[in-house]
This record gives structure tokens, sequence and C-alpha cells, in this order.
């Protein structure tokens, strides 16, 4: 009898020993596992971070892009209203030059009346002048004032002449200005055009990103509960260990403290010690210096006087010339410097438009890059909507 108890403790034993190797083994293949899927979060994390980092930087620039699309919006409704007045100035136009052809020949024919009757009457018109004169100096003065009438005749018949050659100048002049401004319209149209297709893009790829995102997070969040579930599994074998290690110690047997045990637990994250860092004649001079690069080509984003530039570009190299620093934009230009009023204006000044820049020369004119059509030119500055002056002399 004491035989078969001493082989039944030694069984029991033995058995709880092999439980011991088990729950050990099989706990450190949870582990593992546990190991990689905590590798894998960090990963999906880092890819997290990684992809809301760039979808920030895309809002951002797709807020920017909004921003320059209000402002050509702008720019562009701006140019349709000028567009509109300048319809109305062409209209005028056309009604003085006819009412100043109307009157010249008009005036023209009843010259030409007169002359004829003057050319026909020969001699005999002054002999009844005589005749019908009071005295010599009735006759003076008749003869004086049929002179003059021809004089006046002439003097009235040029003035037209003049009246409809300066409306016709001034035709020409409105239908430049309207081609100039329908040319700018449609460098807009394409400005338009382009930005509304890329904020479409980056709007696109902001949709890929959350797409990935959601994706990202997902797989975060399996991983967390496998995590999880896994954590607990280990406790379970561990509680379960240390019941077995007891329960071998209490057994009456030699070999009940030969059993080894084996504990594994969650591994420690490593801590990283991050360190925070932290971060006046000068006018008339920049006006005259303008006015040597007239003729000279308009290039859209171009920096060079002689091979091309535009607006902007015109504005900041003439100044950088004087060690002057502007900045490269229109719009960014009309809020800089210092604000000048109309009636102080002066040679050098920068005069702004919706969309487009000069500098002002004097007499109410600008020399400016104006379009890729007509190049660096001089202009009235009154030809279209001024939006501000500014000063950076």
């Amino acid at each position: 009898m004491k035989f078969k108890r001493i082989c039944c403790a030694a069984m029991a034993a033995l058995m709880m020993i092999s439980g011991m190797t088990v729950y050990a083994t099989k706990a450190s293949e949870i582990q593992s596992q546990k190991t990689q899927n905590e590798k894998a979060l960090k990963d999906v994390q880092s890819k997290i971070s990684n992809l809301e980092s760039q979808r920030s930087s895309l809002s951002s620039e797709v807020n920017s892009l909004n921003d320059s699309l209000t402002d050509t919006l702008l720019n562009i409704e701006v140019l349709e209203s000028d567009l509109a007045d300048k319809e109305v100035e062409i209209e005028q136009a056309q009604e003085d030059y006819e009412a100043a052809k109307a009157t010249e020949d008009k005036q023209y024919a009843s010259m030409k009346t007169r002359i004829q009757y003057l050319y026909e009457s020969g001699e005999t018109s002054y002999v009844e002048l005589l005749l019908t004169s009071e005295d010599v100096g009735d006759l003076i003065n008749k003869v004086d004032y049929a002179e003059e009438l021809q004089e006046s005749d002439r003097r009235l018949l040029d003035q037209y002449k003049a009246a409809k050659e300066a409306v016709v100048e001034l035709q020409q002049q409105l239908a430049e200005e309207k081609e100039e401004l329908q040319e700018m319209e449609a460098q807009l149209e394409e400005e338009k055009a382009n930005l509304e297709s890329v904020i479409a893009q980056k709007k696109s790829e902001i949709a890929d990103f959350d797409s990935q995102l959601s994706t990202a997070k997902a797989k975060a969040s399996e991983y967390q509960k496998k995590i999880k579930e896994q954590n607990a599994q280990i406790k379970k074998l561990q509680q379960q260990e240390a019941a077995a290690a007891r329960a071998a110690a209490s057994a009456p047997s030699k070999g009940s403290n030969s059993g080894s045990s084996s504990s594994s637990g969650s591994s420690k994250p490593t801590g990283t010690t991050a360190t925070v860092s932290g971060g006046s004649g000068t006018g008339a001079a920049i006006a005259s210096y303008g006015l040597q690069f007239v003729g000279y080509p308009y290039v859209s984003g171009g920096n060079s006087l002689t091979n091309g530039t535009d607006c902007s570009g015109f504005v900041n190299l003439i100044h950088a010339h004087f060690g002057i620093s502007t900045p490269r934009q229109s719009g960014a230009l009309a809020g800089a410097g210092r604000a000048v009023s109309d009636a102080d204006k002066l040679p050098g000044d920068v005069v702004c438009y919706y969309g487009h820049v000069g500098i002002y020369i004097g007499n109410n004119q600008i020399v400016h890059a104006s379009t890729a059509k007509t190049g660096i030119k001089v202009s009235n500055m009154y030809y279209r909507s001024i939006s501000c002056i500014r000063r950076y002399w």
C-alpha cells in the first residue's frame, strides 16, 4: 500500500511538471505573436501619422488655392465690368465721330457754296459792294467782312476736321484697350480653369488619404484588439502556471521541486526621449528706368526685363535695380509698401489694379508689362479700374 501511494504521488508530480512545461511553451508562443502584433501596430500608427500629416498639408494647399481662386474670380468680375464700361465709351466715341463728320460735311458744303458764289461773281461782287456802300468806310467794312467770313469758314472747317481726327484716334485707343482687357480676361479664365483643376485633383488626393486612413485605423483597431486578447491569454496562462507550481511544491515527492517554471509577460516599450527645439528723386529714377524697357516682351512668370517678364515681375525687377525689395505677386504688391492717394501720386509709385500692376510715370500714365501681344508699354493709368496706389521708395 505504501509503495502504491508513493507511485501515485510520483505520477501526479510528473503530470504537474509536464503541464507546467506545456503552459510555459504556449505562453511563450502567444508572447511572440503579441510582440509581432505590437510591431505591426507601431508600423500602422506611424503610417497613420504620416497620412494625417500629408492630408493636413493637402488641406492647407486646397485652402490656399481656394483663396487664389476667389481672387481670380474677383479680378474676372472687375475686368468684365471694365469691359462693359469700355463698350459704352466705344459707342459714345462712335456717336461723337458721326456727329463731328456730319458737322464737318455741313460746314464744308456751306463754305463751298460761298466760295462758288465768290468765284462766279468775280470782280462784280466788289463793284456791287462799291455801289451799295454809303461811303469808303462802309465799303472797307463790307470787304473786310467778306474776307473774315471766308477765313472763319476755313478755321471752322479745320476745327471740325481736327475734332473728327481726334475721335478717330480715341476710337483706335479704346479698341486697343478693349482688346487688352479681353486678353487679360482670357488669361484669368485660363488661370481659373487651372486652379479649379488643381483643386479637384487635390480634393481627390485628400479623399484617397481618407480611404487609406480609414483602412489603417481599422487595422490598428484590429491589432489593438488582438494584443488585448493576447494579454488576457498570457495572464491566464501565467496564473495557471503559478497554480501548477504551487501544487508541485506541495506534492510529497522527491521530484516535486525539480520542475522548471517559465514566466513571461508583456515587453516594456522603450521610451524615446524627445527634445523640443524651437526654433525723391528715387521715384523719378524708377519711372525713368522702367521706360527704358518699353517694347520688350511680356512673358508670364518671366524674370528678365529684356527677355520677358510679367506685370509684377516688371515692378519687382525695376525696384530691385535700386536695391528696393518688393513682393513678386500683384496681389501682394497691393497690400505692401505705403498707401498713396490719387492726388498725391508721384512718378515711381506702383498703380495697382485687380490682378495687374504698373509704374506711374507722370501725366496720368503708367509703364507696365501689359500682355503677351503688346509687351512692355505705356498706357493711360485710368484705362481700367484702379484698386490702390502704393509707394516703395
